[in-house]
């Protein structure tokens, strides 16, 4: 079976780790995380990735600008 692949986006090392850490506990997912939305973007252009978690206030660009750019 194929696992799901998830980007969690966020820049709040912490808080992004303990989503991570959540969503890692199921088995049928492959967790990917990034802290910017540039790192996120470079993800998605390398990565086939089913859904992403993303935070609106990221330092580097502003999380609505980056799902246009999605």
């Amino acid at each position: 079976m194929n696992k799901r692949r998830i980007l969690v986006v966020d820049d709040d090392a912490d808080l992004r780790q303990t989503l991570v850490d959540q969503l890692r506990g199921e088995p049928d997912f492959d967790i990917l995380q990034a802290g910017t939305a540039n790192d996120a973007l470079s993800a998605l252009r390398e990565n086939n990735v089913e859904l992403t978690i993303l935070d609106v206030g990221l330092p580097d660009m502003d999380g609505r600008r980056a799902v246009k750019l999605i």
